[in-house]
C-alpha cells in the first residue's frame, strides 16, 4: 500500500498535479506515512491486543539509548563506506538543502519530518509490526526460533530497502543506478541492524534511537 501510495504521489508531483512544493514535499512523507501508521493501527486492533507496547513491542529503556546510538553511528559509518565504494567518495549521495528561510515548513521538512517522525513511523511497522508478523508466521510454520528471527529481520530490512529505493524517483543511466544501489545497500545494512537490535531487546525503543541517529547524522550537518 505504501509503494503504491509512493508511487503515485511521486506521478503527481512530476506531472506537477502537486505545483506547491511545500505541499509535495508533505504529499511525499504522508504517501509513506499514513498506509504504515494505519497498517500498524489496523492490525493492533483488529488482530491484537490494542496496546503497541504489547502488540509491536514500543517500549523504551534507558539502555535503548546507547545501543540505539551506537548501532545508528555504526550503520551510518557502513553507509559511508557503501558511498565511497559506489561514488569515490563521501556525501555524493547525501542531502543538500536550499537556504533556509527557518519557517514553520523548514522546521517540518529540514528536522521533524526526516529525523523525528520518520523514524518513529517507519521503526514502529518495519522493526514492529512487519518483523513480528513474519516471525510469527515462521513459527506457526515449524520453524526455530533462532531461524524465524534471521527470516523476520532479513524480511523487514529488504522491504525497508526497497520502500526506500522507489523514494529515489525515476532515472536513467549510471548516475541513476549509482543512487539506487547506494540508497538500496545503505538502508538494507541499517535495516539489518535495526532489526537484529529489536530482536535482541525484545523491543523497538533502541531501533528507533538508531534510526534517528542515522538520519541526522545526514539531515543535521546538511542544515546547520
Amino acid at each position: 500500500m505504501a509503494a503504491v501510495s509512493v508511487v503515485l504521489v511521486g506521478m503527481a508531483i512530476s506531472q506537477f498535479w502537486i505545483a506547491d512544493a511545500h505541499l509535495a514535499d508533505l504529499a511525499a512523507y504522508l504517501a509513506v506515512w499514513v498506509p504504515l501508521g494505519a497498517s500498524v493501527l489496523v492490525a493492533s486492533f483488529w488482530h491484537g491486543t490494542r496496546s503497541l507496547v504489547r502488540d509491536v513491542g514500543l517500549r523504551f529503556r534507558p539502555l535503548d539509548a546507547l545501543w540505539g546510538l551506537s548501532v545508528g553511528l555504526l550503520a551510518r559509518v557502513a553507509a559511508s563506506i557503501v558511498e565511497i565504494s559506489i561514488y569515490g567518495r563521501m556525501g555524493s549521495g547525501g542531502v543538500t538543502l536550499d537556504e533556509p528561510l527557518h519557517d514553520a515548513w523548514w522546521l517540518f521538512g529540514a528536522l521533524l519530518a526526516p529525523v523525528l517522525i520518520a523514524p518513529f513511523i517507519e521503526e514502529v511497522f518495519f522493526r514492529g509490526l512487519l518483523l513480528r508478523a513474519v516471525s510469527g508466521v515462521t513459527v506457526s510454520n515449524g520453524g526455530g526460533r533462532m531461524l524465524s528471527a534471521g527470516i523476520a529481520v532479513t524480511v523487514s530490512a529488504l522491504v525497508f530497502a526497497a520502500l526506500h529505493v522507489l523514494v529515489v524517483g525515476g532515472g536513467s543511466g549510471n548516475s541513476y543506478l549509482a543512487a539506487v544501489l547506494v540508497v538500496g545497500l545503505s538502508t538494507l545494512v541499517f535495516g539489518l541492524a535495526a532489526g537484529i537490535l529489536a530482536v535482541t531487546t525484545g523491543r523497538i525503543g533502541g531501533a528507533i534511537i538508531a534510526h534517528v541517529t542515522f538520519n541526522a547524522l545526514v539531515v543535521v550537518p546538511a542544515v546547520f
